[in-house]
């Protein structure tokens, strides 16, 4: 930031700061502080989305390498598909589903905003 000095029309010396943008103010400060929470919100719906999917993931993984390991053979163990219908799997991927679903209509808010007036 510089400061400049300046001889203002009555005579005295005028101090301005370059390089500073001014604040915004009105519908501008608003639609700054709308976009900056939109885009929090799509972000935070998108890790909760891939969080349960990585859980899903690592479930249904889980069972099917369980049935190739030696070590783990376990007849009682449920199959790949068994735990991808299973009741927890389905309210996790119903869950994860909601969370994109959100981020979707957040990030259409960000691209399709319309002036108030």
């Amino acid at each position: 930031m510089t400061a400049t000095t300046t001889a203002a029309g009555s005579g005295s010396a005028e101090t301005t700061t370059a390089g500073k943008p001014e604040r915004l103010t009105g519908m501008a400060q608003v639609r700054e502080a709308e976009a900056y929470h939109t885009a929090s919100v799509m972000h935070d719906a998108i890790f909760e989305a891939d969080r349960l999917c990585s859980a899903i993931h690592r479930a249904v993984t889980d069972a099917y390498l369980s049935r190739f390991r030696e070590e783990q053979a376990d007849t009682e163990a449920r199959t790949a598909a068994e735990t991808a219908s299973s009741p927890e799997v389905r309210d996790q991927a119903a869950e994860a589903l909601r969370c994109l679903y959100s981020a979707q209509n957040h990030l259409q808010q960000l691209t399709n905003y319309e002036p108030p007036f």
